[in-house]
């Protein structure tokens, strides 16, 4: 469910020593069309160039005057959302990749972004649902409170073959950006498929029917494409007591997201625009 960097790191990797001149390390990134290399010395990873340092570096300096001795590794197992914020949080755009205590290879900025871009929905330009599983099982592991917001577009397919699929687009669009506008930076939203989006929250029930309601009520107060009339119903489940040494943490998460989305759906059949589901009723409900 959840890409890691072993799925997309580089493997073939070439290792140069350090006092490798630069001149030669320039001629063997044109005869093999090589952009970074890992320096040695005395059989250890010591530094690493890359393409940019190449291009800059004058041909009778060695590799340790322009390697970068100040490089992060992370584990093979990391998620490439977590090598996403460790990217930004160093200001780096490439990481040496560790199996245990052994180089395995390497991740660029580039490769990772090429990744992370097929987890973005083209439309509204929100994260797909791996994300939020992603952030879901952060705020588990990390002991946090955590509810779902589920978020469905009444008769949205009534919309579109009423007023077609573009203008059943472009509400979707306008939606997403309600959305994005109206959570905080502790908050995170996904599309979740056809008309159905997420808000993860890292509060309880209480806290996550305001934020709710307040997401209804701009949904109904906004002028939309050839003012379509639209409403939304929405579902949250929450959960707490998540941890224990035989928890499993995606199947709590899974279950939460069932549960909010048929709490959407109760929502959606009486009419009543939310239904909340607690803790003590939510195997009733899943």
């Amino acid at each position: 469910m959840i890409r890691k960097v072993s799925n997309i790191m580089v493997r073939d990797f070439t290792v140069v020593d350090v006092l490798n001149g630069v001149r030669f390390i320039k001629e063997l990134a044109l005869k093999k069309d090589i952009d970074n290399f890992l320096v040695a010395e005395n059989n250890e990873i010591v530094g690493i160039i890359t393409k940019k340092q190449l291009i800059a570096a004058h041909p009778n300096r060695i590799a340790a005057d322009v390697m970068l001795n100040n490089f992060v590794c992370v584990s093979i197992d990391t998620s490439i959302w977590k090598v996403k914020e460790i990217f930004n949080k160093n200001d780096i755009d490439i990481s040496l990749v560790k199996n245990g205590e052994n180089i395995e290879g390497f991740i660029t900025e580039e490769i990772l972004n090429v990744e992370l871009g097929k987890h973005i929905d083209l439309l509204t330009g929100l994260y797909k649902s791996d994300y939020i599983f992603y952030k879901a099982i952060e705020l588990v592991e990390n002991n946090r409170e955590m509810s779902l917001i589920f978020i469905d577009v009444n008769k949205f397919g009534y919309i579109n073959k009423e007023y077609g699929h573009v203008c059943g687009d472009m509400i979707l669009k306008d939606i997403a950006d309600l959305l994005k506008e109206f959570t905080a930076p502790d908050l995170h939203v996904c599309r979740f498929g056809g008309d159905e989006f997420i808000v993860l929250t890292p509060y309880y029930i209480d806290k996550s029917e305001i934020k709710a309601r307040e997401i209804l009520k701009a949904v109904n107060e906004y002028e939309f494409v050839n003012r379509i009339p639209v409403t939304i119903s929405a579902g949250i489940a929450g959960k707490t007591d998540f941890m224990n040494k035989d928890t499993d943490i995606n199947s709590v998460i899974l279950k939460l997201v069932n549960t909010a989305s048929l709490a959407s759906t109760k929502a959606k059949k009486d009419k009543r625009g939310l239904f909340v589901v607690c803790d003590e009723n939510i195997d009733q409900i899943a």
